[in-house]
């Protein structure tokens, strides 16, 4: 996702900065880093989703129930005998209330970077 973001940044910018005396740092800190905001919002966002979900390795791993994530805890509320539907709805919003809040939240960024990563030329 980053390197098809990082593709659409013109050359012409850090050879114009290099003319204007700028190290390479500079560069990247000054003009690629700003203009890419957009890519690594969306790329940090899919990343937190990615861990946020994690339901397997934490399934696997984990050996007590007192830290279980919440997936897992999600999974477990369900039992052979009998199951509190109500509990497990109201849990499973709690569970995806941050995630909501957090694409609320960087919906501009998701629209330009996914937009603008997407396009070749």
């Amino acid at each position: 996702m980053l390197k098809g973001f990082f593709d659409t940044v013109p050359r012409e910018l850090e050879e114009a900065a290099m003319l204007d005396g700028c190290s390479r740092f500079e560069i990247f800190s000054r003009i690629i880093l700003p203009l890419s905001l957009p890519a690594i919002a969306v790329t940090a966002l899919f990343s937190f989703l990615a861990a946020w979900n994690e339901f397997l390795l934490a399934l696997t791993f984990n050996t007590s129930n007192d830290m279980y994530t919440l997936p897992v805890g999600l999974a477990s509320m369900i039992s052979a005998t009998g199951q509190s539907w109500g509990d497990f709805a109201a849990a499973s919003l709690l569970v995806s209330l941050p995630v909501v809040i957090l694409f609320i939240l960087f919906q501009k960024f998701l629209v330009e970077g996914l937009s603008a990563g997407g396009v070749k030329g």
